[in-house]
């Protein structure tokens, strides 16, 4: 928590959203209104939750990090409860779609809009100037990797140099959509970009030593995994395949730019 971002923490925990999603109201110090972010399951206690920690405060809008049911399943209930605007970048959910950089006022408080695309093609970034903390969803979860498709590793990478600029301030924070906040961004970001790139690397050393096949890749990178996270290794090593199999130098540097 921070002075302006409060956890309510939903009961979804389980092998994949961990400890539960992060749902974060947000206001300034002492201020009427506050925004609610990523609201999550759609669950009487949760929705029950969140308007106790609202207390006396309105809440005026509804910010969804990506689509994903465990982030945006109760947005569209809370926002017709509370008469809240309902933003995201999914057109799915709101008539008018969230873009990149775009400024959003929550009675005294600003937050601005950063797209950050790899773990959903929707996927965006709440920031918070005045304190210079970033609630990032599923882009930087507070413990782990997010599920990145295929075709989408290369707007990871940009994404997380971005943030990596964006929170390059000292006292910056990430607010994650899963696990404890992060007080050292920098090297938080810079160590989650390493373990994919080692990720990376070591696909491209199992493809040289004739490993191919997904499962026999998913056994050889994966061999102490959960059976309930087999879809998601799945998902990352057809990620990763589809990143080396068309990218002739997958492993950028940091600030280079991968499309």
């Amino acid at each position: 928590m921070t002075a302006r971002a409060t956890l309510v923490l939903a009961p979804n925990a389980n092998a994949w959203t961990f400890e539960g999603t992060n749902t974060w109201l947000l206001a300034e110090p002492g201020d009427a209104q506050c925004a609610v972010v990523d609201p999550g399951p759609d669950d009487d206690a949760h929705l029950a939750a969140i308007l106790a920690a609202a207390g006396d405060r309105a809440i005026t809008a509804v910010l969804v990090t990506h689509a994903h049911s465990d982030h945006a399943e109760l947005a569209p209930r809370l926002a017709e409860v509370t008469g809240a605007a309902l933003r995201a970048a999914h057109p799915r959910l709101t008539a008018e779609p969230l873009q990149d950089d775009d400024e959003i006022r929550v009675g005294a408080l600003t937050v601005r809009v950063l797209y950050t695309p790899g773990h959903t093609g929707d996927s965006v970034c709440f920031r918070l100037p005045a304190e210079n903390s970033v609630l990032t969803g599923d882009t930087v979860l507070g413990g782990g990797s997010p599920i990145v498709k295929p075709g989408r590793l290369g707007q990871f990478f940009d994404s997380l140099d971005r943030l990596s600029e964006v929170l390059a301030a000292p006292g910056s924070t990430i607010l994650p959509g899963h696990g404890p906040a992060l007080p050292d961004p920098l090297a938080q970001i810079e160590r989650r970009r390493q373990a994919r790139l080692r990720r990376i690397d070591q696909v491209v050393g199992a493809l040289a030593a004739g490993i191919d096949d997904r499962e026999a890749l998913v056994d050889h990178l994966y061999p102490d995994l959960h059976p309930d996270l087999r879809d998601a290794a799945r998902v990352s090593v057809d990620a990763v395949l589809a990143h080396v199999r068309t990218d002739p130098d997958p492993l950028p540097t940091r600030g280079e730019p991968r499309r």
